[in-house]
C-alpha cells in the first residue's frame, strides 16, 4: 500500500469505503467532560496490545514486593517524624529528592526542572502582586525595584489570578477515611541571583504568601525553619493538584484526544499525515478510556488521593483545557507567554533548554516530511481529507480545538500544527509523566493533599503539625504506588518507528522508510536527536540536579501510558 494524497490515488472508491468505516468506528463523547471532545468507544485496533501488557506488568515487578514489605504498619497510622516517608522504599530505590527536598535549592530548582516546570513566570515591575514584596519589614535592604526592572523576579502563583487555573473558588476539599482534605493556595516569589552556582547564578525562594478564610500571612526563609517548611509543602501541594489535572492530564492527554480521533475518521490509511501521525497517538486513546475507568472514576485515585473532591479536580483540568490552545501552547509560545524564553535573561532553565532540541529537531523533520507530500501550496488545497481534517478539529460539532484553522492554506500552516502535535504527544507528556516517580512518589516532597488546613498565623507550626498536614500512610502508600506505575514503563523511542510502525502498519513499512527521501528523513531526525541527547549530557554535568526528563533517548512518540 503506497502512501498517497486523496487527489493522487486510483483507487478512491477503496479509500472512500475505508474512511467511512472508520467513521462508524470513531466517535465523540461530548458528556464525560463538557466541553472537551473525547472518545466515546474504544475501537478495537486502539486496544493495548499483548507485548505491550506484558512488558508494562514486568516494568513495575518489583511494586509488589515493595508495597508488601511497606504492609508491616496499619496504613491509618500517624507518622511519627518526616523520616519515616523514606521507610515507604524498602525494596524499590528511594529518590534523590527525599535527601534535600526540604532546603530552598531543591524546592526553586523544581520550579525550573522538576515535575511541573511550566507555572514559574516572570513578574512584571507594573503586576500589584509585586506589593506583596515591596511591603514585607525583611525586604528593606533589598532592591526590589531594581530586581524588578532587570527582570530577576518571578512567580508561582496558584491563587487564580493567572493562568495557573487554580481559582479560590474552584476547590473546597475533599474527604478521606479520618476527615478533610486541602488545597492551598499560595503565591511563591522567587528571585534569579546571578551570583551563585559556578558563578552561573541560582534561583532562590524570596516568599510564600497564604490566604486563609481569616487573613494572609506571607513566609520568608527568615522564619522559624519548620514555619517556613511548612509554606513551602503548601506550595508543593498545589503544584502537585496542578500538575496532575492540569499540565498532565489537560494539556496533554486531554487536548491531544480529538487529534487522535478525527485523524482516525478524515485520512485514509495511506494518508502520509496519517502515517506520520499514527504513531505518536499509539496507544493513547486506550490509555485515555482506562484513566476514565481507574483513575478518574468515583473512588479512584484522583478522587481519594488528590485534595479536592473528584468534580473539583475534573473542574480543574475543565479550565485548564478552556485556557488552552494550539497555537498558544505551542512550545515556544508557550514560554513566551510566561516570560521564560530568553536564555540572557533566564540563563538556566532545563526544562526550557533541552525542550527546544526537541522542539528544533522534530519541527525540522516535520518540515522536510510536509514538503516532500506538499511541494506547492495548491496540492494543500487540493487535497480533501486534508481539508475534512482540520475542519472537524475545529468545528464544535467535531474536536473542538481552539486555535486550530478550519481550513490550511499554506505548508507552513501545517508544519506548525504537526510539529505542535507531536511535540506534546512526545516531549511535553513525557517531561510530565516520568518526573512522577522521582519527584512525587516520595509524598512529603509533593503531597497531593494537605491534611489540615492552614494555621492562624499566631499559631506555632512544629514537626508534628507538618506531619498532620502531609498524606497519613495508607495515603502516602497509595501515591507511591500509583506514581510509579505511572512512570516505570516506556514503550518506545521519540523518533524510532519501527516497533510502533510494524505492529500497525506492516503493509506500508517498507514503502514508507525503505529507500528513498523519507528514509533519509527519518535517519537525519535520528541523528539530531542524538546530538541533542549530548548536548543534554554536557549540561547536566553543569546541573545541580541533572534533568533528564527531555533526554531523547528517554522520550515516547506518544502518550502511551
Amino acid at each position: 500500500m503506497k502512501p498517497s494524497l486523496p487527489q493522487n490515488d486510483p483507487n478512491a472508491q477503496q479509500r472512500s469505503d475505508y474512511i467511512n468505516q472508520q467513521r462508524q468506528a470513531y466517535h465523540f463523547d461530548y458528556d464525560f467532560l463538557s466541553p472537551l471532545a473525547l472518545s466515546k468507544e474504544l475501537p478495537a485496533i486502539e486496544n493495548l496490545s499483548v507485548d505491550y501488557i506484558a512488558e508494562r506488568l514486568l516494568a513495575t515487578a518489583e511494586l509488589p514486593v515493595n508495597m508488601l514489605a511497606v504492609k508491616a504498619r496499619s496504613f491509618l497510622d500517624p507518622l511519627d517524624d518526616l523520616q519515616d516517608y523514606e521507610d515507604f522504599f524498602p525494596v524499590l530505590p528511594l529518590p534523590a529528592i527525599a535527601k534535600t527536598y526540604q532546603t530552598d535549592r531543591a524546592f526553586a530548582e523544581q520550579r525550573l526542572s522538576g515535575a511541573n516546570p511550566m507555572v514559574l513566570r516572570l513578574l512584571d515591575p507594573a503586576d500589584p502582586r509585586a506589593q506583596i514584596l515591596a511591603q514585607l519589614p525583611s525586604f528593606k535592604f533589598f532592591n526590589l525595584p531594581k530586581e524588578l526592572q532587570e527582570n530577576n523576579i518571578y512567580i508561582a502563583d496558584y491563587t487564580g489570578t493567572d493562568p495557573s487555573y487554580l481559582g479560590p473558588s474552584k476547590v473546597q476539599g475533599g474527604t478521606y477515611e479520618k476527615g478533610r482534605k486541602y488545597l492551598p493556595k499560595p503565591r511563591a516569589f522567587f528571585h534569579w541571583r546571578w551570583t551563585g552556582i559556578r558563578d552561573r547564578g541560582e534561583m532562590v525562594p524570596l516568599a510564600i504568601q497564604l490566604d486563609t478564610n481569616r487573613e494572609s500571612h506571607v513566609y520568608t526563609p527568615s522564619d522559624p525553619p519548620l514555619d517556613w517548611l511548612f509554606a513551602k509543602l503548601c506550595v508543593q501541594v498545589a503544584d502537585a493538584n496542578h500538575h496532575e489535572m492540569c499540565s498532565h492530564l489537560a494539556l496533554t492527554h486531554l487536548v491531544m484526544e480529538p487529534f487522535a480521533i478525527v485523524t482516525a475518521r478524515q485520512l485514509a490509511e495511506n494518508h502520509p499525515l496519517s502515517l506520520l501521525l499514527r504513531p505518536h497517538f499509539r496507544f493513547m486513546l486506550a490509555n485515555s478510556h482506562l484513566a476514565r475507568a481507574r483513575l478518574i472514576n468515583p473512588g479512584g485515585p484522583v478522587d481519594g488521593l488528590l485534595a479536592g473532591s473528584l468534580a473539583e479536580s475534573l473542574e480543574l483540568a475543565r479550565d485548564a483545557y478552556t485556557n488552552w490552545s494550539l497555537d498558544g501552547f505551542s512550545f515556544p509560545a508557550e514560554l513566551k507567554n510566561r516570560g521564560m524564553d530568553d536564555v540572557n535573561q533566564l540563563p538556566h532553565y532545563p526544562y526550557r533548554d533541552d525542550g527546544l532540541l526537541l522542539w528544533n529537531a522534530i519541527h525540522t523533520f516535520v518540515t522536510g516530511f510536509i514538503n516532500y507530500f506538499y511541494p506547492t501550496n495548491d496540492v494543500i488545497a487540493e487535497d480533501i481529507e486534508l481539508q475534512s481534517w482540520a475542519a472537524e478539529l475545529a468545528s464544535e460539532k467535531g474536536g473542538r480545538v481552539k486555535g486550530m484553522p478550519a481550513q490550511i492554506d499554506t505548508a507552513q500552516q501545517l508544519i506548525e500544527i504537526v510539529t505542535t502535535v507531536i511535540f506534546t504527544c512526545g516531549p511535553q507528556h513525557s517531561a510530565v509523566n516520568y518526573p512522577q516517580d522521582y519527584y512525587m512518589s516520595f509524598a512529603a516532597n509533593m503531597p497531593l493533599a494537605a491534611y489540615r488546613d492552614i494555621p492562624a498565623a499566631e499559631e506555632a507550626i512544629g514537626e508534628a503539625y507538618i506531619l498532620k498536614m502531609l498524606p497519613p500512610h495508607q495515603r502516602a502508600a497509595e501515591q507511591l504506588q500509583i506514581l510509579f506505575t505511572l512512570s516505570a514503563y516506556h514503550y518506545d523511542r521519540l523518533g524510532y518507528y519501527d516497533k510502533s510502525y510494524q505492529e500497525l502498519y506492516n503493509k506500508c513499512f517498507k514503502e514508507v522508510f525503505e529507500g528513498g527521501p523519507i528514509e533519509i528523513l527519518v535517519q537525519q531526525f535520528q541523528q539530531e536527536l542524538n546530538i541533542a541527547e549530548q548536548k543534554i549530557d554536557a549540561n547536566n554535568k553543569k546541573r545541580v540536579i541533572p534533568y533528564i526528563s527531555l533526554k531523547p533517548s528517554l522520550v515516547l512518540n506518544s502518550i502511551s501510558i
